[in-house]
């Protein structure tokens, strides 16, 4: 009998005149942003969404993977490493998904992605809910039909992904997204992309458990995701469903796939790869989505399209993105923190500027003498600490790094004419040969230091305000 070959979706093969440039809800900043893929097996991340999560990453959003099994019943494509295939090994590919887990932790490394956990593990994990004597699910595994179709295996594990009662297994991945609380889930569509069955039934399950997290439960208060995804498979002319076509980071996907090599290779020039069974798929950073659920008037307009920036119908009494159904406990909106505009943060820091640096520079030159020749720049530390207050406020209270740099610069213009302005100034003297030249040559050099340093502080306010903010 003549082996199938296997027939596998060309990525970005259809992408619609009016598909939407993004997965985020219109209106959300990419730095403001979680985003939860969910994916049956080590390498699925990277080859079906990998340019995805790269591009989201390096614009800064929060990428979260959940992977429900760790590959074991995978072929492994170099021969010195064949010896821990499960048939091989006769471990049921214990030996190959620990191997995979290395593989998955410099895929994701690759990506950008630092949070990253299994089905039955925090916060993938309901207490209430049964585990596999595994502690987690187990690969399937699969077998090609005569149409080049992925399907079932017949001599899946009780283990397996497959054989878990769905209900079950759906609480798991709800309790991580209550936990993790994402305004965007990605997964599989409903045929998995080419037919696997840990695909389909991942799938099955990101589904139900998107209904089960609208209910209070294990992970924390109920959580309603604003959209959701599906990666798209065989592409279909005539579907209905809203598109997505993102194009992603093409160096962070193929860092990615490179780390999965036991199951995978690239080839030279990094424009087609093949799994175990050799079959050459054309490598793409452009990947496709399928509104699987939650309002399209919510998702990003396509390009050029501003009207749309705001989602229509959000006026009084529409619900925001992630509001809890009625009757749960309320969640606060972790993305309530916007930056100001930058017309705001301009007057606001330049006003700073002009108050701090007036008062500042005018106090920098007051000294205390000793009766003993010492003296003491009071004024000096007195004006760095204004400004350094100034600076800061000015960032903080409105989220922008650069504006913290503001007053520190209108200062420094302020001290500069009032030095060099006209001769013989009395508020900034800049002739070293006697304490108050000495302080007024300091003060240029206190106050670029000071603009430095509020920036410094600024920015780790900002990160450690986006973080609070995203695990709140």
């Amino acid at each position: 009998m003549t082996q199938p070959v296997p027939q596998y979706p060309e990525q970005g093969a259809l992408v619609r005149e009016d598909a939407l440039p993004g997965l985020l809800p219109a209106g959300l900043r990419p730095d403001d942003a979680r985003l939860l893929f969910v994916h049956a097996h080590p390498d699925d991340e990277s080859i079906a969404t990998g340019a995805t999560m790269g591009h989201y990453a390096l614009l800064g959003a929060q990428v979260v993977l959940l992977t429900m099994t760790r590959g074991e019943r995978g072929e492994v494509v170099p021969e010195p490493l064949r010896h821990l295939e499960a048939e091989r090994a006769g471990d049921g590919g214990t030996a190959l998904g620990l191997y995979r887990v290395g593989e998955l932790d410099d895929a994701a490394a690759a990506l950008g992605v630092t949070d990253r956990f299994f089905a039955g593990e925090p916060p993938a994990r309901d207490g209430s809910a049964e585990l596999p004597a595994t502690g987690g699910y187990t690969d399937s595994g699969m077998a090609w039909g005569a149409d080049g179709r992925a399907g079932p295996a017949e001599d899946s594990s009780p283990h397996s992904l497959t054989a878990a009662d769905p209900g079950t297994a759906a609480a798991h991945v709800a309790a991580a997204v209550r936990a993790l609380r994402p305004h965007v889930l990605v997964t599989y569509d409903d045929d998995g992309g080419y037919g696997h069955p840990d695909h389909v039934r991942t799938h099955e399950l990101a589904v139900r458990a998107v209904a089960l997290a609208a209910r209070p439960g294990a992970g924390g208060d109920a959580w309603s995701v604003p959209l959701v995804w599906a990666a798209e498979g065989e592409p279909r002319p005539g579907d209905p469903r809203p598109q997505a076509a993102v194009h992603g980071s093409a160096e962070r996907k193929r860092a990615a796939m490179a780390a999965h090599a036991t199951q995978l290779v690239l080839d030279a020039d990094g424009t087609r790869f093949a799994l175990s069974n050799g079959v050459w798929q054309p490598f793409s950073a452009l990947e496709t989505y399928r509104l699987l659920g939650g309002d399209r008037r919510r998702a990003e307009p396509p390009a050029g399209d501003a009207a749309a920036a705001a989602p229509p119908g959000a006026g009084p009494g529409a619900p925001e993105p992630g509001t809890p159904r009625a009757g749960s406990a309320a969640v606060p909106r972790r993305d309530a923190d916007p930056p100001a505009t930058v017309a705001s943060a301009v007057a606001t820091s330049v006003l700073a500027g002009l108050l701090g640096g007036s008062v500042a520079t005018v106090l920098h030159g007051s000294i205390w003498y000793s009766g003993t020749g010492w003296w003491l720049p009071w004024g000096l530390a007195f004006g760095a600490a204004l400004l350094l207050c100034l600076s800061v406020w000015a960032g903080t209270a409105t989220r922008r790094v650069w504006a913290a740099a503001v007053p520190g610069l209108v200062a420094y213009v302020l001290a500069w004419l009032l030095a060099r302005g006209r001769d013989g100034s009395a508020l900034v003297v800049t002739v070293p040969d006697a304490p108050i030249g000495v302080v007024g040559v300091a003060w240029f050099v206190v106050v670029l230091a000071t603009t430095l340093l509020s920036v410094l502080v600024t920015a780790r306010w900002v990160r450690t305000r986006r973080r609070e903010l995203r695990t709140a």
